[in-house]
């Protein structure tokens, strides 16, 4: 086998086992605060009735839809909580595959391509928390945009690098605009400082350094009383005027007039073709306008989460920017020493690093790409010497690194991921540049310690694909699946699994309508309930102005048999965190729904004085300690005979810990209406027993008294061959 056959097969086992990985983690988890279903159901939504943002509502630019629609028409498949997480997979792992690609390319190397391939999809975990939403797409067209475009800068394809960049950056832009504007931002800089003509390479120039002093505090001007957000700014605007100072040290005067005519060009006419399908498929011109700009700028003022700067983050990034200006000014870049210390530094860097995924210092990836790596970016785009092929490459990724860490502004959640991955290329390309100048010196020229440093190389690239491995298949093996449309295969905890499947139960029997408080719209998926309109948010009370909350509170008046799903744990955070929902929806549904049913956080909440039978529940009633135990099931039909009951903690539904069964067990059985009224008296029977239609079912029996713990007690009902046949939660 060749040397390159072996390379490519050493890659191929490795995105193997990352996929699997994958697959684990994201069909073992789902959010209680269910971004996917907003997404899902959006992208369901326009696909069935087009006009978006004036029919179906959302927070994202129309590519992302029309992409999807097109793949859900030519590969036929449903917009559904599989789907989604098939979706999600194919991104995640095609952003991994293009970083790599990029860093293979430029290394020749394929422990390095190896290294970011388990890297990047390592630092992207969070992709399992939000399925099918747009961070996927937008991680996959930002490498994209870091490999190709690298690609064509090497090649000295200027024109096609400016057409390029244009083209994702416009699709970025139409998916998330801030997420386009900080490519185009990247783009434009890189065009700017690589001018042939000296004298607007000189405006341009400053007119970048300019804009990246001015653009954090502008950008953040609705939240710049937080301190959180004056340290973002800080750490963008010294980590970006940092790069730029180094970036000036690897350019050449290669962009012509031609090349800035193809940036604009493409950049209009892509934009046109996305805005020019989105308006064939039902969308308003001010429609556009709204939901692409105007909307997305209030956005701050809805919901922030703050980032959880590490210690020393300001103080670096002010430290660095002056070393930079220090540096540059006084010609420090091109003599050796300073050379050799810039080595020294990323070596450093990169060992640091290396301790967050071997656990050796309790900071995750991306908190530490984050609150450090856009800082020090600066420092693996130095060239190391004169004739650095690789430094324009570097600088390029540098640059969509730090414009694209505003990506976590103002929501510091996954978005800290999506915007810093690569971090992990740029480490690649700088410590694999940096091998040369550490081989000059006598101690690391030395052949144990080069295998040392392979070794720790190969150590943290098998690492990371294991932990995620380790983790996914514990979880994916040991959960029962959902088992619910569309995500039948979902194998979430045991708890989150009965409480999804009761309240689904009684949702499909007791509404016809079905709003959520905030947004869950995985629950219309599954139970095949509509929602009230198609102007659905996840933080309507904040997202919805009164005239669309005014419609959807005539929707509901109309229904009386509609529901709305309440996520308490959800809503107690916002409130936790300052949050506190109002409007004239919210105040319409306090006065006209009250509960009916709580598990495990989620709340079933009906019209006032609407009263239900609350399938799949039952409780044991408390009895004299010589008395037989009293349970009592409310059940609706189930498809085969009921041969046995066993008792569980839902924590433990595989232990029982308790079977009624045989002749003994004194059986009854009650005929109950839809809304919980007794149809007929009370019959005995015994096991197996069949019913069906809706029923009471009372059991008393003799036997060990084993307590169940407080509100975890489980009803499993199984047939003569051992198949459940049902499910009922003991409620106090």
């Amino acid at each position: 086998m060749t040397r390159r056959a072996l390379s490519w097969l050493v890659l191929a086992a490795l995105a193997a086992a990352l996929a699997c990985a994958g697959f684990w983690l994201l069909f073992s988890t789902f959010q209680v605060y269910d971004d996917e279903g907003y997404v899902l159901l959006s992208l369901r939504n326009f696909s069935l009735h087009g006009g978006l943002y004036d029919r179906v509502y959302s927070q994202y630019g129309p590519f992302i839809y029309l992409l999807y629609d097109v793949l859900h028409r030519i590969l036929g498949f449903a917009f559904t909580n599989t789907s989604g997480r098939w979706i999600t997979l194919v991104n995640w792992l095609g952003t991994a595959a293009a970083s790599a690609a990029l860093v293979g390319r430029q290394t020749r190397s394929v422990r390095w391509a190896a290294f970011t391939l388990a890297g990047v999809f390592t630092y992207l975990w969070v992709m399992i928390n939000e399925p099918v939403h747009p961070g996927g797409l937008l991680t996959l067209l930002v490498a994209l945009g870091a490999w190709l475009g690298t690609e064509a800068w090497t090649t000295g394809k200027m024109n096609r690098f400016a057409a390029l960049t244009a083209v994702i950056g416009a699709a970025l832009a139409l998916t998330k605009i801030n997420v386009g504007l900080f490519f185009l931002g990247a783009a434009f800089a890189w065009l700017a400082l690589n001018t042939a003509a000296p004298r607007p390479a000189r405006a341009l120039t400053w007119l970048v350094a300019l804009g990246a002093a001015v653009l954090p505090f502008a950008l953040m001007r609705a939240l710049f009383a937080e301190p959180w957000v004056r340290t973002f700014a800080v750490v963008f605007a010294a980590g970006l005027l940092a790069l730029l100072l180094a970036a000036r040290e690897t350019a050449r005067p290669a962009v012509g007039a031609q090349a800035w005519k193809w940036f604009a060009g493409s950049l209009l006419g892509a934009g046109a073709v996305i805005a020019g399908a989105a308006l064939l498929r039902g969308t308003s011109l001010r429609g556009l306008l709204d939901g692409v700009v105007l909307e997305p700028m209030k956005h701050p003022g809805v919901y922030f989460f703050p980032m959880n700067w590490r210690p020393g983050t300001a103080l670096l990034a002010l430290a660095s920017v002056a070393l930079a200006g220090a540096a540059t000014r006084a010609g420090w870049t091109r003599r050796p020493g300073f050379r050799g210390f810039v080595a020294v530094a990323r070596l450093a860097a990169g060992a640091v690093f290396f301790c967050c995924p071997l656990q050796i210092i309790p900071t995750s990836l991306a908190a530490w790409g984050m609150c450090y790596g856009v800082t020090l970016a600066w420092l693996f785009v130095l060239p190391l010497r004169d004739d650095d092929r690789g430094a324009p490459a570097r600088a390029w990724v540098a640059l969509l690194l730090v414009f694209q860490s505003l990506h976590a502004y103002p929501v510091a959640g996954s978005q800290v991921n999506w915007g810093t991955f690569l971090w992990i290329p740029l480490l690649a390309l700088g410590l694999w540049d940096a091998a040369p100048v550490w081989q000059t010196w006598g101690l690391a020229a030395s052949r144990g310690l080069r295998f040392a440093g392979a070794l720790v190389l190969i150590a943290v690239t098998v690492t990371m694909p294991a932990q995620l491995a380790r983790i996914g298949w514990s979880q994916y093996a040991h959960n029962p699946p959902l088992g619910l449309p569309g995500a039948e295969n979902l194998r979430l905890t045991s708890d989150m699994v009965y409480s999804t499947r009761i309240m689904r139960e009684n949702l499909r029997a007791h509404a016809d309508l079905l709003f959520s408080f905030p947004g869950l719209y995985s629950a219309n998926l599954w139970t095949g309930l509509p929602t009230p309109t198609l102007i659905n948010a996840t933080h309507w009370f904040s997202l919805l102005p009164p005239a669309r909350q005014q419609e959807i509170i005539t929707r509901l008046e109309a229904s009386p048999r509609s529901a709305l799903l309440v996520q308490r744990d959800v809503l107690d955070y916002l409130a936790k965190t300052g949050f506190h929902p109002a409007g004239p929806l919210h105040d319409w549904l306090m006065a006209n729904y009250e509960k009916v049913l709580a598990l495990d956080g989620y709340e079933l909440w009906l019209r006032h004085g609407r009263q239900v039978a609350l399938f799949s529940t039952g409780h044991l009633a408390a009895t004299a300690p010589d008395a037989p135990h009293e349970l009592e099931l409310t059940l609706a039909p189930t498809a085969a005979p009921v041969a046995r009951i066993e008792l569980c903690d839902y924590f433990a539904p595989r232990l029982p810990l308790a079977e009624i069964a045989g002749a003994e067990p004194e059986l009854s059985l009650q005929p109950i209406t839809p809304d919980g009224r007794p149809a007929g008296a009370p019959q005995a029977a015994h096991f197996p027993v069949t019913f069906t239609g809706p029923v009471r079912m009372t059991v008393r029996y003799r036997g060990v008294n084993t307590p169940l713990a407080r509100n975890h007690g489980l009803a499993v009902l199984r047939d003569a061959a051992g198949a459940i046949v049902a499910e009922a939660r003991l409620l106090e």
